[in-house]
């Protein structure tokens, strides 16, 4: 039995030894129990589980993890200037997404933000080298992502919310963004927006891309000149695009805008020019975020089922971190539906 210290002495630490030893039962069974391994007869679990208690035992984690080569974290990495995440819904929403999904689980989410392509290459290549996360989600793929390239190398799980870009090695999670983008463009061209631009996010990645050709499909069908602006994500690198959009000869009268957030530095742009919406620049936006009650008229914004996509991403890299082949196509995609409101109607007077 270990004999409590005298006052001021530090007490003796419980090990997993002590526990089998206490309970009468092997060490092996002790660390199945810790483990959850359903196989142990309840009667010897609930027995070692109450030594536990009573000796107040806590497992030691780190060398558990050192044992399974496990940490019990999923890592997220996050690519944005320096506070550009702040007040962003998309990463809010996300993250919140992530963690709701693994409160269940032993897991736990594990965030990096870089703010450049070099540290987001190191931090990849720490990650790879140390093995601190079991895991990865990757957002925001590119066109030719050295990511996955250095993850597929080093054979570590991950699954990508993007475009595949062909490669059907890959799980992905995903929305048909080309088509978001087309359906979004050809509302407002049926709304009677004669001159429909697009801003886009930084060029070379994915979504954007992606979006960016359903627009143009969308425009060519209809007669119209493509106008596209490309802008990093944020509220205000996107005002200060549209400004410049704005004092352009080519000046739309319609705009499709990559998410929510950057929609709200274009009408906060527009309303600094005078320019009312919808009466003067209708708009579309993506993400259905809480942000588009912020328009007085209301925001139209393709929503994309976050928490769906989400989920399933996690699920899937969970899967594949513990061995197991995720059920379904390895390119699974969730629908988009456009919500319509007061930004994309034409009006022949007033706006907001």
């Amino acid at each position: 039995m270990i004999m409590p210290k005298a006052a001021g002495e530090r007490p003796e630490r419980v090990t997993q030894q002590d526990i089998a030893r206490f309970a009468n039962v092997s060490q092996a069974t002790v660390s199945r129990v810790l483990a959850g391994d359903e196989r142990v007869e309840p009667t010897i679990r609930k027995r070692v589980a109450a030594v536990m208690a009573e000796h107040n035992y806590q497992p030691d984690v780190r060398a558990r993890s050192l044992r399974k080569r496990s940490t019990g974290l999923i890592g997220l990495v996050v690519k944005r200037p320096a506070g550009g995440l702040a007040d962003d819904p998309f990463f809010a929403n996300l993250i919140a997404g992530i963690m709701d999904y693994l409160a269940g689980t032993p897991y736990h989410l594990c965030i990096d933000m870089v703010t450049s392509e070099l540290g987001q290459a190191a931090i990849y290549d720490e990650m790879l080298r140390t093995r601190r996360v079991d895991g990865l989600i990757l957002v925001e793929s590119e066109a030719r992502d050295q990511r996955i390239g250095r993850l597929q190398r080093d054979n570590f799980p991950f699954v990508l919310i993007g475009n595949s870009m062909g490669d059907d090695s890959l799980w992905t999670v995903d929305n048909d963004n080309q088509r978001g983008g087309y359906f979004a463009t050809r509302h407002l061209i049926e709304a009677g927006f004669e001159k429909v631009g697009i801003l886009a996010g930084p060029a070379g990645l994915t979504v954007s891309e992606d979006r960016v050709a359903g627009y143009k499909e969308a425009v060519f069908e209809a007669g119209g000149v493509p106008r596209v602006w490309h802008s990093e994500f944020g509220y205000a690198t996107a005002g200060q695009m549209t400004q410049l959009i704005l004092d352009s000869q080519d000046r739309p009268d319609g705009l499709v805008v990559m998410d929510d957030f950057m929609a709200m530095g274009v009408v906060s742009a527009a309303r600094m020019s005078g320019i009312r919406i919808p009466h003067d620049l209708g708009l579309v936006s993506f993400n259905d975020s809480s942000l588009c009650s912020f328009l007085d008229v209301g925001l139209t914004s393709v929503n994309l089922h976050i928490p769906r996509i989400v989920a399933a991403a996690t699920e899937r890299l969970l899967q594949i971190v513990q061995g197991r082949l995720p059920e379904g196509p390895r390119r699974l995609i969730v629908e988009t539906e456009l919500r319509v409101r007061g930004s994309s109607v034409k009006l022949k007077g007033g706006g907001a």
